[in-house]
């Protein structure tokens, strides 16, 4: 139907107006609300209106007809050719009151947000915020680097430790840059476990001073390698060594070579003092594993022989010297002189305090032993003795060939500044420079036969002392009468000795060492393993002395740290006062009280 040929009958007459109406209207019509501009687009494109609009100008009486009328001319002038486009032209549009609507919105918003953006608050606030995230950024990246950097270099780490316990000493980093084969560390035993101290927890052992050092030694040669292994996980590689039966805790250290294993009484000592009950524990981490990788890498290891089997007062008291040759690399073994041979590879054969003498049968295996020439290693032969230990003519024969005789009675200190624990046979020792130079402030040969050196030089052996007293010395033996024993000749006693013989072999001279202490004691338990006197370093040295490995091998020793040691002694009321009173109550309150003046401030601002 045509739109046009429905409308009353004024519409044949388009520029009738009514009585008295004016041309305003017509000009109000032309731009009707909400239509700005867009009339002459209008005229020349058809414009959809909604069909709603003929309605709303229908009620608006004559003059929304004329209106109308004056619409429908307007798009027959401009040359429309179909109805349908004229129908179109007589409905209001919706759309351009819309669009600019949300244009007028949009400025609006926009305004508001560039006023945002030149407020004082909010530059103070984006720049605070910026700030933070930069820091915050910056905090992650050296976070990541560091965590990076500390994983491929450990000792990087800082160690917090009162005692240094994750710290390598100068000699493990010696020996770890010296090694030239591929070494490995397997830590039985899973990271966790090692990493948050859980093996064997109960005795206070801190394991992890185990893997953080065993990090630190990889760090120094890319030879070594170390490698976690859990027992319940790697069956396989615990069965591979089944003779050492390695449970959690044990290190084992490998080379092309050998291995070595060490167990946690290698790497721990613990010991209970006997006027308070407390457990002390003591670390021995560093020189183990630095010894262990050493042992590992050697052509040859020395061996240490204990002869046993004629009453020998040292039998049993031994351990703590066993230990220290161990962890001096070392093979310790005891054999019976009598029905066995010296175990191959000795370099140091111990006769340790006999009481029964020796035959000439056993005597010839010493004999042949030190005179062997053609074996190229220093050997060494060690003979300790006591007062009570006995006539052993055979022995005390053989060892006046090598220029040492052992005499009757004890050896006493007059002055009081030389004595150990207030006692008059516990007497402190000079050693002779000449033969080892080094710094022993403490030495002890508590209870000693006296020793004579019988002569300097006899054919192509020397002999000198290596531990003397003071001239305040003294000697008492069981035929002096108690007048003597009051008023003592004093003098300087020789407690050690030393004696050598050169023998040359393809131009390298090598020697036979002969060590001769009256003194037992200097290699029981209670003096080795300890920190009091020097006893224990100095027998390293001298082994070393002894075996000639001072230079390159054999080389590392550290006295145990004792690692739960107390650090702070207080009361029960000062402990009750810091838990409760400051970090329970006051700590909290100061806090609370600090943010809330720190709030209080902020409001106003």
């Amino acid at each position: 139907m045509d739109y046009y040929n429905d409308l009353p009958e004024q519409e044949n007459e388009p520029n009738t107006r009514p009585e008295g109406q004016t041309e305003e209207p017509a000009e109000a019509v032309e731009q009707p609300t909400g239509q700005t501009g867009e009339k002459e687009e209008t005229t020349d494109k058809p414009s959809e209106r909604p069909q709603g609009a003929q309605a709303d100008g229908s009620q608006s009486g004559d003059n929304t007809e004329t209106v109308g009328q004056v619409k429908s001319a307007q798009p027959q002038a401009a040359g429309s050719e179909t109805g349908e486009k004229e129908e179109t032209i007589g409905k209001p549009s919706e759309q351009p009151q819309a669009a600019d609507t949300a244009a007028t919105a949009g400025q609006s918003k926009k305004k508001s947000i560039m006023r945002l953006l030149r407020t004082e608050k909010f530059k103070r606030g984006g720049m605070a915020t910026l700030l933070t995230v930069i820091f915050v950024a910056v905090v992650v990246v050296i976070n990541i680097l560091v965590s990076l950097l500390t994983d491929r270099f450990p000792s990087m780490n800082i160690d917090m430790t009162a005692q240094g316990f994750n710290t390598l000493s100068e000699q493990a980093q010696t020996v770890a840059e010296g090694v030239q084969n591929e070494t490995r560390i397997y830590l039985i035993g899973s990271e966790d476990a090692y990493r948050k101290d859980q093996l064997y927890s109960s005795y206070g052992l801190e394991f992890s001073q185990v893997a953080n050092l065993a990090e630190r030694l990889v760090e120094c040669n890319p030879l070594i390698s170390m490698e976690f292994v859990d027992p319940d996980l790697n069956p396989d590689f615990i069965s591979k060594y089944a003779d050492e039966s390695l449970t959690s805790g044990c290190v084992l250290v490998e080379t092309d070579k050998r291995h070595k294993v060490l167990r946690p009484d290698d790497l721990f000592d613990m010991t209970q003092d006997s006027s308070t009950g407390q457990i002390r524990t003591y670390t021995n981490v560093d020189s183990s594993l630095a010894g262990a990788m050493e042992i590992a890498n050697m052509d040859k290891v020395p061996v240490v022989a204990i002869a046993l089997g004629h009453g020998d007062m040292l039998d049993g008291s031994l351990n703590d010297f066993t230990t220290l040759m161990e962890r001096q690399n070392y093979e310790v073994t005891t054999f019976n002189i009598l029905t066995e041979e010296l175990p191959e590879n000795t370099q140091i054969l111990m006769l340790p305090t006999p009481t029964n003498d020796y035959s000439e049968g056993e005597l010839e295996k010493i004999r042949a032993y030190m005179d062997d020439e053609e074996r190229k290693d220093n050997l060494n032969l060690i003979v300790t003795c006591h007062p009570q230990q006995g006539e052993l003519p055979n022995l005390a024969r053989f060892l006046e060939e090598w220029g040492v005789r052992v005499e009757p009675g004890m050896v006493y200190e007059s002055d009081d500044s030389r004595q150990a624990s207030y006692d008059e046979a516990f007497v402190l020792m000079n050693p002779n420079t000449d033969v080892m130079d080094g710094s022993y402030s403490l030495l002890t040969a508590p209870y000693s036969s006296p020793l004579t050196v019988l002569f300097s030089g006899v054919g192509d052996i020397g002999a000198q002392w290596l531990w003397q007293t003071a001239d305040t010395g003294y000697v008492v033996t069981d035929d002096m009468t108690e007048a003597e024993k009051e008023n003592p000749s004093t003098g300087v006693q020789t407690t050690a000795t030393v004696s050598i013989k050169y023998v040359q072999l393809d131009g390298e001279d090598y020697r036979r060492n002969l060590f001769v202490f009256g003194s037992s004691y200097v290699f029981i338990d209670n003096l080795v393993n300890t920190s009091a006197f020097d006893n224990g370093q100095y027998l390293t040295d001298l082994m070393r002395y002894g075996t000639g490995t001072g230079g390159s091998s054999v080389t590392v020793y550290s006295n145990p740290v004792q690692t739960n040691t107390m650090d702070i002694s207080m009361s029960a009321q000062t402990i009750t006062l810091l838990g409760l009173g400051v970090f329970t109550i006051g700590l909290p309150v100061v806090i609370l009280i600090v943010g809330l003046v720190i709030f209080l401030k902020r409001r106003h601002l």
